[in-house]
């Protein structure tokens, strides 16, 4: 190639690459036609040599390098690529992306059948991290074609001869689950035993000498325990502080053969502190990695319930992700070509209140049956406990995710739409023993109270006295006040579920959802938001993670206010003369409450779970018994 050809070609390429961000070439070695690609448009097929690179490095990208011409000296180059890049991610291992930038004629050679292809190779790893890096492979002209001439190091130029990639990924610092005054609510991580197990480490003697003079222990005296114990023995080395064993943890962590016993810290809280609200962490199983889309690897610590699961993004930070040339030979250690440092996770605030949330868990502690209680600050809309009861069955979140019948608690919302219909608590209502709406609805134990004032019905919780009132409220309409005190979705920063009112149905069906019972299902989450509602006198926002970026919790769009002292009023009857007044002297300030019995299967008579909810000054709260018989026991 004589000089002046090579001058043009070259600026023609910069051109090129000025106008389209293409490929820099300098050719053509050869061939004809019009340089158009429709796979690729960024390789100008008039030059041979370059759509020779380009062919490669799309099969390489594509997992297809036994489609490609190799050189004899290659030797099989898909099956050394797959086993020197398997180590590097979870899944399509071999496949990076690769885009050549650059073929020009081999340096020093005045031969038109010699070319060097310059490549950007990118691996998308573990843990949303991208390894980027240039490579270079050559390219032979036989007999009119263009070659590929692979070596080892066109996978990765800094390899050595036998060395192949892996990635070592290193958990950052998890974070804590704290309270509105900064207290950790989960037991924080304790001392850390850091030990070695000769089964596992190739070169003992070294794996102990490197340990030990990172955690300050005598080396030889370490290597001597180390050479004497069993294989499968635990070799303790140093017990280190939280904080010194984070100082080296990406140092050690990575060596083989060690091995970690990680001790838990008193937090001063009892052992289920809102166990179900915050969570817990455990090894990730192959679904949640698979779910994750690398951000999880399996094995690896990470949320599996609750806000530990839910905010697991959040808590778990990024980890260490070294990229490695690890040797065939035992003895070598790991050479690091890429380190990503870790970014440790950070800490959730949560609103829950120690003081109330500990009392709420102690009282559903011994509850023969499943039991939850949840608590609202009325004037800020703040959960301050979320407990779920007995202890042995405090993992489950019903309190939150559960889905039952409110029954007679859903009264509080049924009366809301009826007082903007204009009845009143002193609106004559007749409660009989049974009111048929296509089929038969009774009272509980057969109650009959005759006509008297509907805050009387309210009171005693007659179901007769609210199906004859069906009439003057839609579904539509019903499903539109509940929504407004609590019964609808909710975004909490974990599961939740809202509950759900039917908008549709026939007559029947609206007759039972007027007393809860139907297709009206809630969480005794929802049930605890109505009654806040009606306290704080707006449709309140619920906030259980301090949330900056969310808009704030607390009042929201006013309810009527004339209704809801009306409201306020009747729920207090309930405390003073009626269903409720088991709670009527409790000491701390008027109580104001509705009981709750919702039936449920097909039993005859049938079974109940028992509902009370209120407020007393700036808490209010639900509490659900299942199979508990009447709220007002």
């Amino acid at each position: 190639m004589d000089k002046k050809r090579v001058g043009l070609v070259a600026l023609g390429a910069l051109v090129v690459l000025a106008l389209a961000g293409g490929i820099v070439f300098f050719g053509p070695w050869g061939g004809d036609g019009d340089g158009s690609d429709a796979d690729r448009p960024e390789v100008d097929r008039s030059d041979p040599a370059t759509g020779a690179a380009a062919d490669f490095a799309a099969a390489w990208q594509d997992g297809n390098l036994d489609d490609i011409a190799y050189t004899g000296d290659s030797g099989d180059v898909a099956s050394a690529t797959a086993l020197m890049t398997a180590g590097l991610t979870v899944a399509d291992s071999e496949r990076p992306e690769v885009k050549v930038t650059e073929v020009a004629p081999a340096q020093g050679d005045d031969d038109d059948d010699k070319a060097v292809a310059s490549a950007a190779v990118s691996w998308e790893l573990d843990g949303d991290r991208t390894w980027t890096y240039d490579t270079r492979f050559g390219l032979v002209r036989r007999r009119g074609k263009w070659l590929v001439d692979w070596s080892p190091s066109v996978v990765q130029p800094s390899l050595k001869a036998g060395e192949v990639l892996k990635v070592s990924r290193v958990a950052s610092v998890r974070g804590k689950i704290v309270d509105t005054a900064g207290k950790a609510l989960v037991a924080e991580k304790g001392p850390v035993v850091v030990g070695i197990r000769r089964s596992r480490a190739p070169d003992p003697t070294g794996t102990a000498r490197a340990v030990a003079v990172l955690t300050g222990v005598d080396p030889d005296d370490l290597v001597a325990r180390v050479l004497a114990a069993g294989p499968e023995e635990f070799v303790e080395v140093a017990t280190l502080t939280r904080a010194d064993y984070d100082k080296i943890r990406d140092q050690v962590q990575p060596l083989p053969g060690t091995v970690f016993r990680e001790e838990v810290a008193d937090s001063g809280l009892p052992p289920n502190f809102a166990r179900a609200v915050l969570g817990t962490t455990g090894s990730a199983t192959p679904e949640i990695a698979f779910a994750s889309e690398g951000r999880i690897v399996t094995g690896e610590v990470t949320g599996l319930t609750g806000l530990q699961a839910s905010q697991d993004e959040v808590l778990a930070g990024t980890p260490r992700v070294s990229v490695q040339a690890v040797s065939p030979t035992p003895s070598a250690t790991p050479r690091a070509l890429k380190v990503f440092p870790s970014v440790d996770g950070k800490a959730i605030t949560v609103t829950l209140d120690e003081r109330i949330q500990t009392v709420a868990d102690a009282t559903l502690a011994e509850t023969a049956t499943p039991s939850a209680l949840v608590a609202f600050r009325v004037s800020t809309g703040d959960v301050l406990a979320v407990a779920n009861g007995p202890s042995d069955q405090s993992a489950y979140n019903r309190a939150m995710i559960g889905k039952y019948a409110p029954g007679s608690v859903f009264k509080v919302a049924t009366t809301l739409g009826l007082l903007q219909k204009g009845l009143t608590p002193d609106t004559p209502v007749d409660c009989p023993a049974t009111i048929t709406v296509g089929k038969v609805f009774r009272n509980a134990e057969g109650e009959v109270l005759g006509t008297v004032p509907f805050a009387k019905d309210f009171a005693d919780s007659c179901n007769t006295a609210f199906i004859s009132q069906a009439s003057k409220i839609t579904a539509d309409e019903l499903t539109t006040v509940a929504a407004s005190l609590g019964y609808r979705d909710l975004d909490l920063g974990t599961p939740v579920f809202g509950g759900s009112v039917p908008g549709t149905g026939d007559a029947t069906e609206h007759a039972a959802n007027m007393i809860g019972q139907g297709k009206v299902e809630a969480s005794p989450f929802a049930v605890a938001l109505a009654s806040a509602s009606v306290a704080n006198g707006s449709s309140l926002t619920p906030r259980l993670v301090v949330d900056s970026s969310k808009p704030a919790a607390g009042a929201g769009t006013p309810l009527p206010p004339a209704q809801i002292a009306q409201l306020r009023e009747l729920m207090r009857g309930v405390v003073t003369d009626g269903t409720g007044e088991a709670v009527k002297d409790v000491p701390g300030g008027d109580v104001a409450g509705k009981t709750g019995t919702a039936e449920f299967g097909t039993e005859v008579p049938p079974r109940t779970h028992a509902w009370f909810t209120g407020y007393q000054g700036d808490i209010a709260f639900a509490v659900l018994v299942e199979d508990g018989g009447f709220g007002g026991d």
